[in-house]
């Protein structure tokens, strides 16, 4: 069957993965960033995921820059999460420009955009051979979001302290990991698998919702499981004589305080900010893909 002319917005999961699929329809994320029955080229592809996962990180890292910096110092002791949050913003609102110089927020920038940036990468490239992206996209993503992530994470340790700089313990690095991992699976593996379920009975969400929702919700929700990881790779670097007593008693004092920190920073660098990322991929594929088509009779025999 001839496919339309006018393609929809998103394809289904099954379809997106289907390797046997038409040849015209080309084989494209089930959330849409890369537009169906358009033609493409693996340039235009990644030129976009870079210039997008860019500007994403650049979007959300002012934000996730002041939240990391005030959990950080609430843990250590340094300042409460509320005065720090207060002065971030005030500082950020008083001059951007100068925040957006501070080493914190390079830091911060260099974390996200680098984990957008390979995530769309590795998609783009394995759709481009008809290959299933999931595995490793989740395996080089993490890698890279995670590595990127206790390097911020050492930074970000030393400079919030309340005692001198050291080397971290490899206990901290590996709980660090850990943390990482469980917010990456949620981020950019569950959503195309919850969705779908969200969109059957009893629920029946519409498509863009489900993906929403599930973009949205999945990656605050593990941040209450992953908190006490969180607490405890800090204070093994800020207190390494305490006993597994005062861990906990710690743990517990600032569990909520810490969630609704960790919480808050999901929204924007993984669950806004994968929607931006998802939505801005899909839309400058579509206009550099036309541009090309328009201009390029070469680019009209290429495909993803």
């Amino acid at each position: 069957m001839k496919p339309s002319s006018v393609p929809p917005p998103h394809v289904d999961l099954a379809h997106a993965f289907d390797l046997h699929a038409p040849e015209e329809t080309g084989v494209f994320e089930d959330v849409g960033a890369l537009p169906k029955g358009r033609h493409a080229t693996l340039m235009v592809g990644l030129t976009t995921d870079v210039v997008v996962g860019a500007a994403t990180g650049l979007l959300v890292a002012p934000f996730v820059t002041i939240i990391d910096k005030s959990l950080t110092s609430n843990v250590s002791g340094r300042g409460s999460l509320s005065a720090s949050l207060g002065d971030g913003l005030k500082t950020f609102a008083k001059n951007p420009v100068s925040f957006m110089t501070k080493p914190s927020f390079l830091a911060v920038f260099a974390v996200f955009a680098g984990t957008y940036i390979t995530n769309n990468a590795v998609e783009t490239v394995f759709l481009h051979q008809h290959l299933n992206p999931a595995t490793p996209k989740f395996l080089i993503g993490s890698s890279a979001n995670v590595g990127l992530n206790m390097w911020k994470d050492m930074l970000f340790t030393k400079w919030f302290a309340t005692v001198a700089p050291k080397p971290l313990p490899r206990a901290s690095y590996a709980l660090f990991a850990l943390r990482d991992t469980m917010t990456v699976s949620t981020s950019f593996v569950l959503p195309p698998i919850v969705s779908p379920y969200l969109q059957e009975e009893p629920i029946r969400m519409s498509k863009p919702t489900a993906d929403f929702v599930s973009q949205l919700t999945l990656p605050c929700a593990v941040q209450l499981v992953s908190v006490p990881v969180h607490v405890l790779s800090l204070d093994l670097y800020n207190n390494p004589q305490s006993t597994m007593a005062q861990r906990t008693q710690l743990i517990r004092s600032s569990y909520w305080s810490c969630a609704f920190g960790r919480v808050l920073r999901t929204i924007p660098g993984f669950g806004m900010g994968g929607v931006v990322n998802r939505w801005g991929r899909h839309e400058l594929n579509i206009y550099l893909n036309e541009k090309l088509n328009a201009f390029s009779p070469f680019f009209r025999k290429q495909k993803i």
